[in-house]
């Protein structure tokens, strides 16, 4: 068996920017009316952990989270995505990886980011002139 990697949206395509160029957040509309809210549910959420890491065939699996906006979700939401890798690692090295657009970050998100060592993507259109005239929030 290889290794493979994949990338989690646990919030599919919900995020809180609007940003100019963005083709992922049309995917909403593909549910539209469905009343569903695009969390992933926990049940999901264990199951994928758990087969995740039970089909690396190495020691050190690497798990890579992404939106729409992750933190969206909430602290508590990662808290229980390191609970149930604990629960699951069947003695593997665990890491995270985090892709945010920053906005929500504040010094909560920070110390349990650090606590639990993600490493952090930070999402910036170059020079604050192109990143502030396409990066935009839901108010333009």
């Amino acid at each position: 068996m290889k290794p493979f990697h994949i990338m989690a949206k646990p919030i599919g395509p919900i995020c809180n920017l609007d940003c100019t160029y963005c083709y992922y957040l049309e995917k909403e509309n593909l549910y539209a009316g469905s009343g569903r809210d695009f969390r992933m549910a926990d049940d999901v959420l264990e199951t994928y952990i758990r087969q995740y890491i039970q089909s690396q065939p190495a020691q050190q699996v690497s798990f890579a989270w992404q939106g729409g906006e992750p933190t969206l979700l909430g602290i508590p939401f990662f808290e229980r995505v390191v609970e149930l890798q604990k629960k699951h690692a069947a003695g593997k090295t665990i890491d995270n990886a985090f892709q945010t657009n920053g906005t929500l970050l504040n010094d909560e998100w920070g110390e349990f980011l650090a606590r639990n060592k993600f490493l952090i993507g930070l999402s910036v259109d170059g020079p604050e002139e192109i990143h502030d005239t396409y990066r935009v929030d839901k108010g333009g």
